[in-house]
């Protein structure tokens, strides 16, 4: 994938996740905000709501209108009266005039602009007085029959000072704006964070991808090169008998068949990469399927003048696609054979470990370095390029091996074996999981 494509799509993530990430910030501090908002009033309101039923039961006014420091009916001059007062009650007649002027005292000149409007009667309200005062505000209509005298038949006005609340408010609003500052900013880092977290594995597997097509049509260039070259070098002899041209016939017909077992392999990648091979797992006896699996080997072994020995197996059952093994065991088997020297042995075992089973092939041939045991089942990875294409290897047999053990929900492993060669150790699980349509993919 090009730079340019590259920085294209991890912008195109990264402004994804900030819209995301505001549009969250955003409801979540308006939300915030609101419910705040609400409680903060929630007992202003109920305080209204106490004196509103206690006036109209007849009560005596919860709150007298006292000015701070001083007794009931003193007069303060305007100009030394305390503010905020908090609690007030304004009485108004049928005309909407303040028929409590007197209890009112130096709060009248504050307070004498505030109108009635009988709309209202039952209503919370929020209105500011004097551009600096802000009260919650319910309006009552005393009926006349009230016992209280002073105000029945009258309008009632029921004024709680909210401007500690309003304070509060104001500085909640600031702290959450700065919060959202913050979380917003913090967002710009998460969605470039996010991105590129994101577009890792995408071009990880783009990377695998390019090399994987890269390799490909490296090997399949190579037989195809020398199968091109063998028929133009036929073509210039027309007149030959097929006897004089056998070894180039030979060599055509052996990349041919190393070009159809590439051709293979790259379809059974292919496969495993897309994930929609059909797997057919059953219960099926080990001991018996090895045994049926492993006998014509035998006889190929025997060709080479090489030995394969099926060890004693117990007899156990476990849950396989008996088609994939049996691919697995022609791609071990067939790998001893190539690195295995003559009159040399080849052994198959396999045992039951816990909940578990353990297939076991073990050679007497080259061996394979410590160093090369984590890298070996890599696609097209070879550990002596030269001696593998003289044995027709082309580095994807270990490749579809680990493909198969990891559909399995299993691992595999090499090893070196005593004294001499390689132990290839495949653990499955006797009952593999439900679900075993996916394969976990081998981490490089």
């Amino acid at each position: 994938m090009s730079n340019k494509v590259n920085r294209a799509q991890q912008w195109r993530l990264f402004i994804s996740n900030f819209i995301g990430f505001t549009i969250i910030f955003v409801l979540l501090g308006i939300i915030v905000f609101v419910l705040f908002r609400n409680a903060m009033l929630t007992s202003t309101d109920q305080a209204l709501r106490v004196e509103r039923s206690s006036r109209l039961n007849g009560g005596p006014l919860a709150k007298k209108t006292v000015v701070q420091g001083k007794q009931p009916g003193s007069r303060v001059p305007a100009s030394k009266a305390i503010h905020p007062f908090m609690t007030t009650t304004l009485i108004f007649d049928d005309q909407g005039e303040i028929a409590n002027r007197d209890q009112l005292g130096s709060r009248y000149e504050t307070l004498r602009n505030i109108t009635l409007d009988k709309s209202q009667v039952g209503q919370l309200h929020t209105i500011q007085v004097g551009g600096k005062y802000n009260f919650r505000t319910l309006l009552v209509k005393v009926p006349k029959r009230n016992s209280d005298r002073l105000v029945a038949g009258k309008y009632l006005l029921l004024m709680e000072n909210i401007d500690p609340q309003k304070a509060a408010m104001s500085n909640f609003t600031r702290v959450l704006l700065i919060t959202m500052g913050i979380f917003w900013l913090l967002s710009i880092l998460m969605s470039i964070w996010m991105s590129r977290l994101t577009m890792r594995p995408i071009l990880k597997s783009w990377g695998r991808q390019t090399e994987f097509v890269g390799n490909a049509a490296h090997e399949l260039r190579t037989p195809l090169t020398i199968i091109q070259n063998k028929l133009e070098l036929l073509l210039t002899k027309p007149n030959d008998k097929i006897i004089d041209q056998a070894e180039n016939i030979a060599i055509a017909n052996s990349e041919s068949q190393r070009l159809q077992k590439l051709t293979q392999d790259l379809l059974a990648l292919a496969r495993s990469d897309s994930n929609t091979l059909q797997t057919n797992f059953e219960r099926t006896p080990v001991a018996s399927f090895l045994q049926q699996t492993v006998e014509p080997y035998t006889e190929i072994a025997a060709s080479q003048g090489k030995n394969l020995v099926l060890a004693p197996v117990a007899d156990f059952h476990a849950t396989l696609d008996q088609n994939l093994v049996h691919q697995l065991l022609n791609i071990l088997i067939d790998n001893a054979l190539k690195y295995s020297p003559k009159d040399s042995t080849i052994t198959l075992s396999a045992k039951v470990v816990g909940r578990k089973w353990q297939l076991v092939v073990a050679d007497q041939g080259i061996g394979v370095n410590e160093t090369e045991w984590k890298r070996i089942f890599d696609r097209f990875y070879r550990v002596d390029s030269s001696r593998s294409r003289q044995t027709g290897g082309n580095g994807l047999g270990l490749s579809i091996a680990h493909w198969i053990v990891n559909l399995h929900h299993g691992n595999i492993a090499v090893k070196a074996n005593d004294p001499q060669g390689s132990r290839f150790i495949t653990t499955l699980p006797l009952n593999p999981p439900v679900g075993l349509g996916g394969h976990r993919e081998k981490q490089v």
